[in-house]
């Protein structure tokens, strides 16, 4: 199907909006690191791909933080990828959600508050590998060749990544990116020192490989087989899988501090979607969807109401804290819930405009 042009300019209109909410401008500037991976975000592209060839879709999501108090995985990420599912299981499609030990039970815990089903979406656990062998990963790569030859990876048709943290760059994946001019090796080398390249690291810099398990061999083996398998990423700082589309220089010349071209990540994905908050991608992705489906109803469903009840129910029930403040508040991304929820009630007056 092919998108008309006023729900083109609709989905282009809810990009902005989660990229830079007017209602959020009192919030600090340098909340909104996302702002230099903007020009390389496709909503538009994302929506097509889903409601056009969208049949089996895996969502993978969950950021850890060991930190927390207590340790858990943070309120952005589940939220979107679970809302993400319930929609296009409605549409049709044959959907589960995937993560590591430590985001799935906060998964879990959404499937029951959108009384679902483990048969209606099942849930994936990926095997977390403790130990700092990066490169070394038999159990992980057995894993993912079993999950996509197995009943739930065959005629996978799309792979989506909300907020899921990938490994930052290789001095090979830094050089395989496309951009314009030659590549910038000494102050890549520079910045990013051996010891400190294919880590998982969060926005302090603090190494969590560890803590997660290796999701991005999926888009790795992908790509490795030439796959027809459609993957989107969505994120929010650049450490996420998906951002390894973005050329690693575009972090280092916008950084607003000295971190972003350190964590970035080296995964690329067809589809990027960059936004304040990945929820927000998540909503936005999902009411794209069904406005080009002309399935407002599943629209409607959308109320400020119920999600607070369901990020409440993920933060006690999970449990989920705040990736920001570490704790388990009624927030996401250091954004009180009366104000997050603002970007997507937006997101859902302009579907009726």
């Amino acid at each position: 199907m092919v998108i008309q042009r006023h729900i083109r300019d609709k989905i282009f209109m809810m990009e902005e909006v989660i990229n830079l909410p007017a209602s959020l401008s009192n919030y600090r500037n340098d909340h909104w690191e996302n702002l230099p991976m903007v020009p390389y975000s496709d909503l538009t592209g994302a929506v097509s791909s889903l409601s056009e060839r969208g049949r089996k879709v895996m969502i993978v999501t969950g950021f850890y933080i060991p930190a927390g108090e207590p340790p858990a995985t943070e309120t952005d990420g589940p939220p979107g990828a679970l809302i993400l599912a319930e929609g296009l299981k409605d549409l049709g499609m044959e959907v589960s959600l995937l993560s590591d030990e430590y985001t799935l039970p906060t998964l879990k815990a959404g499937l029951k508050i959108l009384n679902l089903s483990e048969k209606e979406i099942p849930l994936i656990c990926f095997p977390i590998e403790h130990s700092d062998l990066h490169n070394v990963s038999p159990l992980s790569h057995r894993f993912v060749e079993e999950l996509l030859n197995g009943p739930l990876g065959l005629d996978l048709s799309h792979l989506i990544f909300i907020e899921r943290v990938g490994p930052n760059h290789t001095l090979e994946s830094f050089l395989a990116q496309k951009r314009n001019g030659p590549p910038p090796i000494k102050e890549f080398e520079t910045i990013l020192p051996i010891p400190i390249r294919n880590r998982c690291l969060n926005s302090h810099l603090e190494d969590i490989s560890r803590f997660t398990a290796k999701t991005h061999l999926l888009v790795e083996s992908l790509m490795e087989q030439n796959s027809s398998v459609e993957t989107i990423g969505i994120g929010d700082r650049g450490n996420e899988i998906g951002a390894g589309r973005i050329p690693w220089e575009v972090f280092h010349e916008n950084s607003t501090t000295y971190r972003e071209p350190v964590f970035c990540c080296r995964i690329p994905t067809e589809y990027f979607i960059s936004c304040g908050i990945s929820n927000w991608g998540g909503y936005a992705l999902m009411i794209g969807v069904a406005l080009a489906k002309e399935r407002m109803d599943l629209i409607e469903k959308v109320t400020s109401e119920r999600e607070g009840k369901i990020l409440e129910y993920l933060i006690h029930h999970g449990p989920a804290i705040d990736g920001i403040t570490c704790r388990p508040d009624l927030s996401v991304d250091g954004i009180e819930f009366k104000d997050y929820i603002k970007v997507i009630e937006r997101i859902k007056e302009i579907t009726f405009e």
